[in-house]
């Protein structure tokens, strides 16, 4: 089961208003195989339910990377695909950017946030 699932929507009043929905979660390669082979009832197992005449678009943004470091996406080696859906609401389409990468990059990178965690945006 993916893990880190989170509905931006529900962070933000601002999304929350919006007509489309925004979510992140993280898989292992075999769980991504999974959502590959299935991904309208994998995305349900989460909690997305997508109509059936919406369709569902996914991009692997290093699909390169991800081949090498998980090969037939069945590694145990550390590798994780973060992915990035949203739409559906007001659009027929629900788009998913997929990203591997090492779990030991996790909090690695420092960050220059738009706005503090505790602000809902940024103001100019």
């Amino acid at each position: 089961m993916p893990t880190k699932i989170v509905d931006f929507s529900a962070r933000s009043k601002i999304i929350h208003d919006e007509p489309f929905h925004v979510h992140f979660w993280e898989c292992k390669p075999e769980e991504y195989l999974e959502f590959l082979g299935n991904p309208r009832e994998f995305l349900v197992s989460m909690g997305i339910e997508i109509p059936e005449d919406c369709r569902i678009e996914t991009t692997i943004e290093n699909h390169d990377w991800l081949g090498k470091h998980a090969p037939g996406l069945v590694s145990e080696n550390g590798t994780i695909i973060c992915n990035v859906g949203g739409g559906n609401i007001a659009r027929s389409v629900y788009r998913i950017v997929s990203y591997g990468h090492d779990h030991s990059t996790v909090g690695k990178y420092k960050k220059n946030l738009l706005h503090s965690i505790h602000e809902e945006e940024r103001h100019c």
